[in-house]
């Protein structure tokens, strides 16, 4: 069936194959296919829910040629209704949902609402279709899988005329709009769905695809726990824990395993991924990663925190603090040496995550030694901000920087390699010093090559809405004015509606911003989930577009929806509560 612009619906989903993955009535292991109906147009959708495990079908498209692909779904209240989508073309599955960000007019959740995916020459290609599921256990039992509900109403497929595919064409080989840097912490795919297989990892960068985004952060490690399989550091199997407090902690420990025991390397198969996307690829790094506190006491067993108790943290009172001190030349030495051993991969940089967890020096006996034979006086006596005692400590840090700068420069020339670049991801303007980051001294030495800061709020505020201060965003664009060092501001909240990230985008271009970092980026709980703001954000990097958008008023993104008036033999024109 073909609209009145020529677009092409598969609105009857019960010709999916094969057709032992469907049935008329729920069943596990199999599709529901129901009859629907709304004002305009009737098909049958395909259906399951959460214990459901259904298989993955597939449908022929028959038709050649370019086309703008989108799907209809119905979302349950919650805003769950999420699937997996793959061209026969496709290196791997899509997830799309509709983000966190959504909301629905409809109480009981029966509107169809239309998701863009992408735009694909359909020419030879068929549609594969996947529910997701998170294996739970090992048995057969309804509990040994957790799926998320999914309803697929429709797949519309919009032919592109000649002129819009060269447009296209010519839009993707633009480099001057890929100003946007994503950022992946290697974790929450493990977490949220536990599976162990190559596929899964490129499913989190494959949205990257043919948008404004030129760069990914992706984790490779936390403290001595590391994302990859390597020499130097810990792997995150939790060996010997039975009982973890959270069950996305558990499938996280046992999806590290399991890529253990293949020795499938999930860091190298997002490296290959990226760069075969036209992505650079910064491995990122936690430095406070060390110890963890309740519950997650599972990541702590064989930690350096317990091997070097002299490397530990001390407060100005005496107290030892749960963190391992970079005042220490041993500390900053075995860092160096698990990011030299990163950097043995082809990455492009290597990122060192100052946003979480900090401080990472205090009053440790190198640095209150030192004071007092400079200054002649207790540090531990002063005032926490004293201006001296906060110089003096931020030596550790900019050490630290001095030291990664010189072993990566030495990395590069032993492999003939082109500068390992190292980014920064640090703190408001205010914390940073009070922190022991000193951002001027990095900035002017060439320590760092482009800086992320978080926030301007302060606590690392994750939750309120990031940069409405233009003297706080003076202060950073300021400051690596004139130098080599990028900059790249986050943008907080994660979930906003796209209009939000358009006018953010244009207020902070407008101030001398020139990139964009998204902390969070990926997948379904994330920021890549293909709900109408990610079709906003992903194009965030036309910046002409964005003022001429602006200038014609800033118009709402459409997000199209259609009530459903029956699904199968129920009027529900009549549902109320209860």
């Amino acid at each position: 069936m073909a609209d009145q612009d020529g677009a092409v619906y598969i609105k009857d989903l019960a010709g999916c194959q094969p057709e032992s993955a469907l049935s008329d009535r729920p069943k596990r292991g199999a599709w529901h296919v129901q009859p629907y109906e709304t004002a305009e147009f009737r098909g049958t959708l395909l259906s399951a829910g959460e214990e459901t495990a259904a298989p993955e079908v597939s449908v022929g498209l028959a038709l050649s040629g370019w086309h703008r692909i989108f799907v209809g779904v119905c979302p349950d209240h919650r805003g769950r209704g999420s699937i997996e989508l793959k061209l026969s073309g496709d290196p791997c599955f899509t997830h799309l949902n509709m983000g966190p960000d959504w909301s629905d007019s409809n109480p009981h959740g029966h509107n169809i609402y239309e998701l863009l995916w992408k735009d694909a020459d359909l020419t030879g290609q068929e549609l594969s279709i996947r529910q997701v599921c998170t294996p739970t256990g090992s048995s057969d039992e309804p509990a040994a899988v957790s799926c998320e509900r999914t309803k697929l109403a429709y797949i519309k497929l919009a032919p592109m005329p000649e002129g819009m595919v060269r447009e296209m064409e010519s839009e993707r080989q633009r480099t001057d709009t890929r100003r946007l840097f994503a950022h992946n912490d290697a974790h929450g795919y493990l977490y949220l769905y536990g599976t162990a297989t190559e596929e899964a990892v490129r499913n989190e960068i494959e949205p990257y695809r043919h948008t404004d985004f030129s760069r990914l952060y992706w984790e490779c490690g936390a403290g001595d726990t590391m994302f990859y399989l390597g020499q130097v550091g810990r792997l995150p199997t939790c060996d010997g824990v039975e009982d973890f407090d959270r069950q996305g902690d558990r499938l996280h420990a046992e999806t590290w395993r399991t890529f253990r025991d293949q020795q499938l390397d999930p860091f190298v198969v997002a490296l290959e991924a990226a760069h075969e996307m036209g992505l650079s690829f910064h491995a990122s790094y936690r430095p406070a990663g060390f110890f963890y506190p309740p519950p997650l006491e599972q990541w702590n067993p064989g930690s350096l925190y317990f091997s070097r108790p002299d490397l530990r943290m001390v407060g100005k009172d005496g107290r030892i603090a749960p963190r391992i001190s970079y005042a220490f030349a041993e500390t900053r030495q075995f860092v160096i040496n698990l990011l030299l051993e990163v950097a043995q991969h082809p990455v492009d940089g290597i990122c060192i995550l100052y946003n979480r967890r900090p401080p990472l020096v205090d009053y440790e006996p190198p640095l209150v030694e030192g004071f007092m034979e400079a200054y002649g006086e207790d540090a531990r006596q002063l005032a926490d901000d004293d201006p001296r005692w906060l110089g003096y400590r931020s030596m550790a840090l900019t050490a630290f920087h001095r030291e990664l700068r010189e072993a990566l420069d030495r990395l590069a020339r032993e492999q003939g390699r082109d500068r390992i670049a190292v980014s920064a991801c640090v703190l408001n303007r205010e914390e940073n010093f009070l922190n022991g980051l000193d951002l001027a001294a990095w900035v002017a030495e060439g320590l760092v090559d482009t800086l992320i800061p978080y926030t301007d709020l302060p606590g690392v505020d994750s939750m309120g809405m990031a940069w409405e201060d233009e003297e706080a965003v003076r202060y950073f664009v300021d400051l690596v004015e004139g130098t080599n060092c990028e900059l790249a501001l986050n943008i907080m909240p994660r979930h906003m509606p796209a209009e939000a990230f358009g006018r953010k985008a244009a207020s902070l271009y407008a101030q001398g911003v020139e990139n964009l970092f998204f902390w969070d980026s990926a997948g379904p709980s994330g920021r890549a989930h293909f709900g109408a703001s990610w079709n906003g954000l992903r194009n965030l990097g036309h910046r002409k577009e964005i003022e001429a958008w602006l200038e014609d008023g800033a118009p709402g993104v459409r997000q199209v929806s259609t009530p459903l008036r029956k699904l199968g033999e129920y009027d529900l024109t009549y549902q109320t509560p209860g």
